[in-house]
């Protein structure tokens, strides 16, 4: 014979939780922006170069707490990460992340589309950012630069 449902917790049927508030939330993905500074980037790649800078995609663990000269495209923060800006070299796209100490000369150098940036690389909640100690414009080196054309 069939029993009839029950919502009463018992033995067979144990209770989870008690109300709402004790269900865990889902886990936040996020993904990393897609790279797409390939392209931009091209005028740039012999300077880049020449600045012996460090691929994004290169980047590891390893690096946490290390200093790194990273070249890019600067693009707004996307959706719900914690960053000033992204750094997007066509390899990855990593956050960028001020000091609460940064000076404005850093913060208004962000600004500009294509960046070179010295920094360090940090972990924040489990990702790696970087925390720029300077930052200067890609198009004003390149203006200024003698290498091939």
């Amino acid at each position: 014979m069939a029993r009839r449902m029950s919502r009463r917790a018992s033995a067979e049927h144990p209770l989870l939780f008690i109300d709402a508030t004790d269900i865990p939330p889902a886990p936040l993905i996020v993904r990393p922006p897609t790279p797409r500074a390939n392209e931009s980037l091209s005028p740039f790649r012999a300077l880049l170069a020449a600045a012996e800078t460090s691929p994004l995609a290169e980047l590891d663990d390893r690096h946490i707490g290390r200093s790194v000269l990273v070249g890019g495209e600067r693009r707004a923060r996307e959706g719900l990460m914690t960053a000033d800006a992204l750094l997007d070299d066509g390899t990855a796209v990593m956050p960028l992340v001020l000091s609460a100490r940064a000076s404005r000369t850093i913060r208004a150098a962000l600004s500009g589309r294509f960046v070179l940036v010295s920094g360090t690389v940090r972990d924040v909640d489990g990702s790696l950012h970087i925390e720029p100690d300077e930052i200067a414009d890609l198009r004003a080196l390149a203006r200024e630069w003698p290498g091939p054309r």
